[in-house]
């Protein structure tokens, strides 16, 4: 019974830690993909009991977003799903917008987080 268990238990552990790769195989496509479009900027919002997020902006010369992607939850089961809302829009009206926004969500404060980057560069 023991053993049954504790076989279980460790199956459990090496299927999360394919999930895991799994995941990370597809953190880093979506990124090369966004780098070939132009400079991306990464913000990450980690949840203590909630959900957390990643978001990844690209942006072109003219600091003009190109493409903005999201992964968002729990598990290792997410992806990366894409917020077409932002596309067109440069990164000052993004962080104009993001300002007036009366509640502060995981997505809105890893977009804060990325746009740190902007402020320095």
């Amino acid at each position: 019974m023991i053993h049954g268990v504790v076989i279980f238990i460790f199956s459990l552990w090496i299927l999360q830690g394919f999930m895991t790769y799994w995941q990370i195989i597809n953190y880093r496509k979506t990124l090369s993909r966004l780098k070939t479009k132009g400079k991306v900027y990464i913000g990450e919002e980690k949840g203590k009991l909630k959900a957390g997020s990643i978001v990844l902006i690209a942006v072109d010369e003219n600091n003009m977003i190109i493409d903005v992607q999201e992964m968002k939850g729990f598990t290792v089961f997410n992806r990366f799903k894409s917020k077409d809302l932002y596309i067109g829009k440069t990164l000052d009206e993004l962080f104009s917008d993001l300002s007036k926004l009366d509640k502060d969500t995981v997505t809105t404060k890893a977009m804060k987080k990325s746009l740190k980057d902007f402020s320095i560069s």
